[in-house]
């Protein structure tokens, strides 16, 4: 059985190339929210975990923040590097910034990649300090967030199994409730937490949206391309059939995709900062 980090590591790197044309034009849907949440704004220093090609941090350039970003992948530091003034390369948990350095962070769908939950969010906390504001997103169940939830229902009526390899459930798995998801920010030592249910619709044509998940996710894409071909070709049969019900008129479907965005403020003594006390990710473009 593959580590759970090692894996996501591994499969994103793979995907740095191809995830920003296809599934990131998805999840883009949500950033508006997520700065909204955060009060970014001109002179606001903003840190951004999980980066990935830097779309999220791009838009809070462009309402005049300050943002650091980072990315544990080296090839997506390299791809955000493109777009964004600074970008480090830096794991969650485990982020090289002193406490306070930050007015707020935000993480767009990453908490639920991190090995650790509960460590992610109280570092988060420490990096902002009290008062500073933590937005973090994931998923919202597949039987609404049927972007995705298509691809695991056409998965299950293929009869297909699930690869050998593949790591166990996700370490943030239990928290993907507003419940619970409530819950993992009051134990990370955040307080007046919220968690908002959030929809939209991405409009794409079915072809490109299977290659955009194929290519732009890793744990979805490694449940397809790990079954023998006659299976993949059932699946996909299954996702045609599927995905007919959202048609529209141009040939696009009209997916239904769904989200929670939790919020909270760091509250108490700023943390000690840690005993390098320094920024020692991948820095690129900072003058």
């Amino acid at each position: 059985m593959v580590e759970f980090a090692e894996f996501e590591r591994s499969g994103w790197a793979r995907r740095s190339g191809t995830y920003d044309g296809g599934f990131g034009a998805m999840t883009a849907g949500l950033h508006g929210r997520l700065l909204a949440e955060a009060e970014v704004a001109r002179g606001v220093r903003v840190l951004e975990v999980g980066c990935g090609t830097g779309r999220l941090g791009l838009a809070a350039v462009g309402l005049g923040a300050e943002v650091v970003a980072t990315d544990a992948v080296p090839e997506m530091v390299a791809e955000a590097g493109r777009v964004l003034p600074e970008v480090v390369r830096a794991e969650l948990p485990g982020l090289p910034f002193g406490a306070d350095e930050f007015d707020c962070a935000v993480g767009a769908f990453v908490i639920n990649h991190v090995p650790d939950p509960v460590a992610a969010v109280r570092d988060l906390a420490r990096v902002v300090g009290p008062g500073g504001r933590v937005v973090l997103s994931c998923w919202d169940e597949l039987t609404v967030n049927q972007a995705q939830g298509v691809f695991f229902q056409a998965v299950a009526e293929a009869g297909a199994s699930r690869p050998a390899g593949l790591p166990d459930r996700a370490p943030f798995g239990p928290y993907a409730t507003p419940e619970r998801f409530a819950g993992l920010l009051r134990t990370g030592g955040l307080a007046e937490v919220e968690v908002h249910r959030v929809g939209w619709t991405h409009r794409v044509g079915p072809d490109h949206w299977w290659r955009a998940v194929l290519t732009g996710t890793v744990l979805t894409s490694s449940l397809i391309e790990g079954q023998d071909p006659a299976t993949v070709r059932r699946i996909r049969a299954r996702y045609d059939a599927l995905t007919a019900r959202w048609a529209e008129p141009d040939g696009t479907v009209a997916l239904p995709v769904a989200a929670l965005v939790a919020v909270g403020r760091a509250v108490g003594p700023a943390a000690p900062t840690g005993a390098a006390g320094t920024r020692t990710g991948d820095r690129r473009g900072k003058n």
